[in-house]
């Protein structure tokens, strides 16, 4: 016999502050309750068999509330605390679940086509909106329940570097969130600027450093190198420019880093699937030395990690010989070099999966050919030089510098 709570069915629980919640569980997805006057909505929904749980409703909107309290303007997506995979990364489960102030809620949902958004999968659709700049929820979080309200410090002076190449928009919306952000050094490279591509928003950004890459191309490794160089910030973050980083990613994670006294550290993802249009959990190890002392593995997502500067170039910098890949090579090569590398138990970091990256481009895609040449010449010596017989230094792990010369211009 079930609970008399199905989560696996659209639960939104609504209420003014100070005053009673209101329940809407629906087996059919509906919007009934927006004509009327609430300041919050919460929207909890799960796939079997994290479906089956009864929240502290009270403990849960009190917490939201403390977000809401410290700025309206927050989206909180919500899943359930699970265990971080051992050795190697996990794709978890899809998640549905998100609360936010209500004015805002009911400001995007009347921008759609009502009857088509019922057969759509809600949370993507929200995200995609607000990921996109549509709104003024400018701060995405994102919380495991149960879950504590902690209060943070200020963020710790940190370098953000962004390589950027393709699609504009994917940029300019980013920026929407990176501008929130106090002590934070943004510095973007932008590979192969186009006649016409329109870059006028930058002039919104004065504090941020904006720069043009010019060669055929040079990939996003050399671009987060030169980066680099141009920061002085004890912690650099990296950021891919299709993404979007957690409102409280920076603080979260240079605070971690450092009570921890780690030198590089990354975060679980939330992906956002266009070719599905779903959301899902994914967690990475938290001991990621432990998990490559298990065997070569995908144990650390590169964009949604920081580094210590001098741990950086302690590592040699990364490998600018491949627009892809590099990133592995990297990490690979900082197993042998650094005592801790770690990934924080939650999610600060939203990957979009789409269509125009380079991990779903049709040569250079995850898994093809070309990308898992690299990673089998890799994890070779990455075993031999576990095993004692092949230096790190004569390994092919080792940095190997750019094939072509590139020009930067300041924009």
């Amino acid at each position: 016999m079930r609970l008399v709570d199905d989560y696996r069915h659209y639960h939104f629980i609504l209420w003014k502050k100070n005053e009673m919640i209101t329940r809407y569980d629906m087996m059919v997805l509906s919007f009934e309750f927006l004509e009327q006057d609430f300041d919050y909505i919460l929207c909890l929904k799960f796939d079997p068999p994290l479906d089956v749980f009864k929240p502290e409703m009270n403990k849960l909107t009190k917490s939201l509330e403390a977000f809401f309290d410290n700025d309206q303007n927050t989206f909180v997506i919500l899943t359930q605390r699970k265990e971080a995979p051992l050795y190697q990364v996990s794709s978890d489960e899809f998640i549905y679940s998100f609360s936010c102030n209500f004015h805002h809620f009911k400001k995007i949902i009347n921008t759609y086509n009502q009857i088509e958004l019922l057969s759509r999968n809600l949370l993507f659709e929200l995200l995609n909106y607000i990921g996109n700049g549509n709104s003024n929820l400018y701060r995405i979080i994102v919380r495991q329940i149960p879950f504590e309200t902690i209060e943070l410090s200020d963020v710790i002076h940190c370098d953000v570097v962004v390589p950027h190449r393709g699609e504009i928009s994917y940029l300019r919306n980013l920026m929407v969130f990176l501008n929130k952000f106090k002590n934070v050094d943004v510095f973007i490279g932008i590979d192969q600027l186009t006649v016409g591509q329109e870059l006028g928003f930058r002039h919104k950004y004065p504090n941020v450093s904006f720069y043009s890459f010019k060669s055929n191309p040079v990939g996003p490794y050399v671009i987060r190198n030169w980066l680099v160089n141009q920061g002085r910030a004890k912690f650099v973050f990296f950021q891919d420019s299709d993404d979007i980083p957690c409102a409280d990613r920076f603080e979260r994670l240079s605070a971690f880093m450092t009570k921890r006294n780690i030198p590089l550290c990354g975060s679980h993802e939330v992906k956002m699937d266009y070719f599905n249009r779903t959301i899902q959990a994914i967690r990475y190890p938290k001991d990621v030395i432990n998990a490559l002392e298990n065997g070569p593995a995908h144990a650390l997502l590169h964009p949604s990690s920081a580094i210590e500067r001098n741990m950086f170039y302690y590592c040699n910098r990364l490998s600018e010989d491949k627009i892809f890949a590099n990133d592995s090579k990297f990490l690979y090569y900082c197993y042998f070099k650094l005592n801790k590398i770690e990934n924080i138990d939650e999610f600060l970091y939203i990957r979009r999966f789409h269509p125009d990256s380079l991990t779903t481009s049709p040569i250079t895609y995850a898994g093809s050919p070309g990308r898992m040449y690299l990673i089998n010449r890799w994890v070779v010596d990455f075993t031999l030089v576990k095993l004692g017989v092949l230096k790190l230094e004569d390994s092919c792990l080792n940095y190997t510098g750019p094939k072509r010369k590139f020009v930067v211009k300041k924009l």
